[in-house]
This record gives C-alpha cells, structure tokens and sequence, in this order.
C-alpha cells in the first residue's frame, strides 16, 4: 500500500504545483498521519459506544464500535516479562497495557494502584499477596507487589510499526524497492488508504473527495 500511496501523494502534489516530496520527508509525514489515526481509534470507539448504548447505531456492517474495536485488536500483542533490579521493564511497543492485561504466572490478575498507595497498602491489613497482588507504573517499567514475584504475563496494544518506503536511486530518481529489509507498510488496515492519503496532501493545503483519490489511486495501480 505504501508505494501506492506515495504515487497518488506525488501525482496530485504535482498537479496543483507543489513542489516535490523526497523520499525522507513522505516517510516522517507517513509515520505522522499514521499515528494520527491510530490514536484516533481510540476516541472514535468511545464516541461510537456513546451513540450505540443511546440506540443510534446499526447492527452488522453498521456497527460501529465492533468495527473500531477490529481496527484496534489488529494491535494485540503479549509477553512474558522476567524481572530485573527489581523492577519489570515493559516492551518497548507498548502503547497501551490491556484492562487486567497483567497476570501472575498462577493467572491472578495484578491490579494497578496509585504509587502513594503501595506503602500504604503494604503496611496495612490490605497488604498485597500471591493471590492478590498490584503494580505501580514507573515510566517504562512497573513495580510488582509482593516482591515474591518474579515473572509476569502482559497483555498489551503495541504501537503501529513506523512505515518506511524503501528505494534505490536509478540515474537520480528514486525508484521502489520492495526487497529493502529496512521496507515496511503502512501498519493500518487497507481501507484506510484514502485517509492516508487526504492526511498528507493536507500537510501541503490539498484537501480532496475520497471518490477522486479512489479513481486517481486504480488508474495508477493499472499502470504500475
């Protein structure tokens, strides 16, 4: 998707005149626009399970929540983490920890506290245990109460990989390049591609219908 996407980008932008995008400049706005819409995601299911629980939502095709919740699960991922000076270091994608995403290798959930809590709750009757164990988040790393335990199960949302349109200079121009193991694709569903592509033309002021990029995008797609 991402070599098309560049096309069209590039085939419009020189049909309103503006200018050239270089190969590094279309990868830090893909990651851009790509990050955008990921994170709208998660506001998007929100409002559409406002508007389903007040009943102005379709069932099937036409649900809206179980449709972004498709686009988001595409980003599940786990991990078993071992802990290390004390402290369990979390991946280094993860962009959100799944609700009661953090198990004991016993299956007990690891509920979260606030960090003023813990000393609290460790000198109080409540004091965490094996079987009732919780975390404090720590940046990139989290803290397990009782210290007892020493591995994990994660459950997690990672981040999008960064997109990275690959290519090999042929008399000057840059040509794609599919084999490139630096390649990467967009990391978002296919459907998204026409929002993609309105989202960087609109870093330049270019603002089309999704119907003129389709019928732009499948007449470069017939000459590639």
């Amino acid at each position: 998707m991402i070599d098309l996407v560049r096309s069209t980008v590039l085939t419009i932008l020189n049909k309103e005149n503006n200018g050239y995008v270089s190969p590094a400049e279309f990868n830090m706005l893909a990651n851009n626009v790509q990050y955008e819409i990921y994170r709208e995601y998660f506001e998007d299911i929100n409002k559409d399970s406002v508007r389903a629980n007040r009943g102005l939502s379709s069932t099937g095709y036409g649900n809206l929540p179980f449709k972004e919740r498709q686009r988001i699960t595409q980003f599940s991922s786990a991990a078993s983490v071992t802990k290390s000076n004390g402290v369990f270091s979390l991946p280094s994608d993860l962009y959100f920890i799944e609700q009661d995403g953090i198990t004991t290798l016993s299956n007990k959930v690891v509920e979260e506290v606030e960090r003023s809590s813990i000393s609290y709750l460790q000198g109080s009757s409540a004091a965490p245990t094996a079987a009732h164990p919780v975390y404090e988040s720590m940046g990139d790393s989290i803290n397990v109460v009782p210290s007892t335990i020493d591995n994990i199960n994660l459950r997690y949302l990672r981040k999008p990989l960064k997109p990275n349109w690959t290519y090999i200079s042929l008399n000057g121009d840059p040509i794609f390049n599919v084999s490139d193991n630096s390649y990467q694709d967009f990391d978002l569903h296919p459907s998204e591609f026409s929002n993609i592509v309105n989202r960087i033309l609109m870093y330049f002021g270019v603002n089309l219908r999704e119907a003129d990029i389709v019928k732009l995008a499948e007449t470069l797609k017939d000459k590639q």
